[in-house]
């Protein structure tokens, strides 16, 4: 971490292992931090979520939607895709991408995925701070 001229924070290369940890695999960047009550709540929130929305019938969507219909398409695999490597896994062993409308539950069911998705975005920029110490 070093300071620039201007009086900002530029942040160092374990700030962004850390967060890129923490994308990767939920709450991996706050265990290198050496918090690890927070790392494995936080872990286990994430991966609860996800795993709940896959057995409620929620569906995957990729980033790349050749029959999927319309751009929020595109937006509900930005969103998945935060879950970091859990969701890559899903996607290479085709876990999650049969769509199941029929199904009273897949709209919860995706909405969970996504909800997982977006915490841990959240929690991969929690790490980059604590690692860059713009935060305690």
């Amino acid at each position: 971490m070093t300071e620039t001229g201007a009086g900002t924070i530029q942040a160092g290369g374990m700030a962004w292992l850390c967060g890129w940890l923490a994308w990767l695999v939920p709450g991996s960047g706050h265990l290198v931090l050496g918090r690890v009550g927070r790392g494995l709540l936080l872990a286990s929130v994430v991966y609860l979520l996800y795993f709940t929305g896959l057995l409620l019938g929620g569906h995957l969507y990729g980033l790349h939607n050749v029959d999927e219909a319309g751009l929020l398409a595109y937006v509900f695999g930005f969103c998945d895709l935060g879950a970091g490597l859990v969701y890559l896994i899903s996607l290479w062993g085709s876990i999650g991408l049969v769509d199941q409308a029929s199904r009273a539950t897949a709209e919860y069911g995706n909405v969970f995925i996504m909800i997982a998705g977006l915490l841990n975005y959240l929690l991969a920029l929690d790490a980059f701070d604590l690692a860059a110490r713009r935060k305690s």
